[in-house]
This record gives C-alpha cells, sequence and structure tokens, in this order.
C-alpha cells in the first residue's frame, strides 16, 4: 500500500521550517540593536565651509575684433575649421548674412617667393619685327632693369636689327612673263636698331601651375621709353644710302615668369615709333613710323641686398 503524498512531504516542510528558526536565531544575537548604538550628530550649519562646494567660473565673452583686425583662429576640432565663435566652417549655411560670418571673410595675399627691389636684372633679348611688308627684321640686343620697388624699375635696353627680304619685293620685281610685275624697287627707309630708356610698371603678381608639377610665379607690367631710332634711307636716284638717327619712343608691356631666384624668362611687346623718312624731300617728314617689336629674353638677377 502506497503512502500518500501529503503524508511524505510533510516531514520535508517541518525540516526546512527549524533550519529556517535556527538561521534567524543567529542572525539576531550578532546584530547591535539600534537603541544600545550611538546616534550620529548631524553636522552644524557653521561647520559648512563656504568653499566646499565649486562655483562656475564665469565664462568670458569672446572679444571683437576691430575693425580691420582678423578674428583669431581656434585651430581644428574634429576636422573642421573653428573660429573665436566655436563655429565650424560647415555650418555656415549659403548666403548667411549672420555678423559672425562677416567678420570671418579674410582675404590673404601670399609672399612673393622671388624679391626684386634693390636688385638689378640684365637681360639677353631675341626676337622679331614682323608687321613691315618687305621686310622681316630679326632682332640681337641687351637689357637692363633696376628695381626701385615690387612694382617699379627703371629700364634701358638696346636692339641691332637684321633685314631679311620677304617675298614681296622679290614678286613686284619677277619680269611679268614670269609671273612677277616688272617693277623696279627701292625702299626709302629700313630699319637698323633702336635704343631706350624709361620704367616699367608691374601691373599684376601671379602664379601659375605647369602640368601639376611646378609653380611658377610671373610678373604682367606696362612699359614705356623713349630714345633713338637709327634707320638706313634713300634718296630718289641717289646710287648709296645713309644712315639716320631719329628720337623715337615706344609702348608696350611684357610677361615675366621667374624659373629660379635669378633667372627669369620675359615676353616683350614693344610698339616703336619714329618719324618716317620722305625721299622726296631728303627730309624726316613722311608721317609716323610704329614698327612692332616681339622679343623674348632671359633675365639674371644680381644677389637681393642684405
Amino acid at each position: 500500500m502506497r503512502t500518500p503524498l501529503l503524508f511524505r512531504t510533510l516531514p520535508l516542510a517541518a525540516a526546512l521550517l527549524a533550519s529556517a528558526a535556527i538561521a534567524g536565531a543567529a542572525l539576531a544575537d550578532d546584530t547591535t540593536p539600534a537603541g544600545d548604538a550611538p546616534a550620529a550628530e548631524a553636522p552644524k550649519v557653521d561647520d559648512v565651509k563656504a568653499d566646499s562646494t565649486p562655483k562656475a567660473e564665469p565664462v568670458a565673452k569672446p572679444a571683437k575684433a576691430k575693425k580691420g583686425e582678423d578674428m583669431p583662429d581656434l585651430g581644428t576640432a574634429g576636422g573642421v575649421d573653428q573660429d573665436i565663435y566655436g563655429i565650424g566652417d560647415d555650418v555656415v549655411p549659403p548666403g548667411s548674412r549672420m555678423e559672425w560670418a562677416v567678420r570671418r571673410d579674410i582675404r590673404v595675399v601670399q609672399k612673393r617667393a622671388v624679391i626684386k627691389e634693390g636688385r638689378h636684372g640684365f637681360s639677353l633679348i631675341t626676337g622679331v619685327v614682323p608687321n613691315d611688308d618687305f621686310w622681316t627684321y630679326v632682332v640681337g640686343g641687351l637689357g637692363y632693369n633696376y628695381y626701385v620697388s615690387e612694382d617699379l624699375a627703371l629700364a634701358v635696353h638696346g636692339a641691332y636689327t637684321a633685314d631679311i627680304a620677304s617675298s614681296l619685293p622679290g614678286k613686284l620685281q619677277r619680269p611679268i612673263d614670269d609671273g612677277g610685275y616688272g617693277l623696279k624697287v627701292r625702299l626709302p627707309q629700313t630699319l637698323l636698331g633702336y635704343a631706350s630708356a624709361g620704367a616699367d610698371w608691374n601691373l599684376m603678381h601671379g602664379k601659375i601651375r605647369f602640368f601639376s608639377t611646378r609653380l611658377f610665379e610671373f610678373d604682367l607690367a606696362l612699359c614705356v621709353g623713349i630714345g633713338a631710332i637709327a634707320t638706313k634711307v634713300t634718296v630718289q636716284n641717289a646710287v648709296d644710302a645713309k644712315t639716320r638717327v631719329d628720337p623715337g619712343g615706344n609702348v608696350g608691356g611684357y610677361a615675366q615668369f621667374y624659373l629660379t631666384e635669378r633667372l627669369a624668362f620675359r615676353i616683350d611687346f614693344h610698339q616703336l615709333f619714329y618719324p618716317a623718312y620722305d625721299d622726296k624731300k631728303d627730309t624726316p617728314t613722311g608721317g609716323l613710323s610704329h614698327p612692332l617689336a616681339t622679343t623674348i629674353a632671359l633675365t639674371y638677377f644680381t644677389a637681393p641686398p642684405q
């Protein structure tokens, strides 16, 4: 006959209750009654120091830049440039007219790598005078510049011209049956050379990159000068030509590219002016001649002043 489940679990429950009672009595013996322990004295208000709680330091307001001054740069935080207001570049909305955005509009002029002020430049010149129907003149000469400042230079240059006849005189003198005109050609005046003294005014300084490998600096300038023009003239019915020297002038401009601290490559355009020769009257009253001299030059600079 099997014992009912209730009678089998009663002894186990009684054992568990007895164990719990013994454990509670042992815990009560080890615990001191709350009434026997001295009560902790509450701190007095006078004993609390006034500076026990740290005070927040006042936040200094950013100093406003005076008119014409640049706002200081606080560096980069998280890869974004920040200004004194802690505002990054990527926060400014396009077209914003906020005051701090206007203050951050800083213009920068890069420094020149080649300083010209107080230096001397010596140039080797070559080129052509192409705008003559009868002759093409090959130019060779020398030039000198003294740079008073970065934008102003005193200039002296001179050149000799060698004339090369174009195809037009040959065609005019060629016999008619050979496809020409059968004319006798005599040119009353040809260019021999010129010399000029004047000033160069630098208009613009810039930089240009060549195939993403090197950065070159360059200047664009205007130039003006006065001097003398030497020409070879021929009078009608005269056998031999003679040389004349007349006053002349020139205006033009150039672009100068700096290769190194001492060397520069230069391209010049000079419009020359001098009196045209009247071969009938044997006087320089034939109007105004104005050939265009197109030259290139290699310039060597002296050491900068210490």
